[in-house]
């Protein structure tokens, strides 16, 4: 299984209900300082199954503006 890093940013006034709503999900969610407000952690079998988490899990959370999602890899 690979990992996905899905960075999250945040309306600035709306932070604290946006990290309340991630906190909802069962996803791995870590508060930020600097450019981004959040990272997501999640494992996934294909990239099919990281899209969904965040069209269903983080994308409809009010007060999120934008996400970067970073697939981790391993170098043989």
């Amino acid at each position: 299984m690979a990992k996905s890093f899905i960075l999250v940013d945040a309306e600035i006034n709306k932070i604290k209900e946006v990290s309340e709503e991630l906190d909802k999900t069962d996803l791995e969610v870590y508060p930020l300082f600097g450019e981004h407000d959040f990272i997501v952690i999640t494992e996934f079998g294909d990239s099919k199954t990281t899209a969904n988490k965040l069209l269903e899990k983080i994308h409809p959370i009010e007060g999120v503006v934008r996400t970067k999602t970073l697939v981790g890899s391993e170098i043989q």
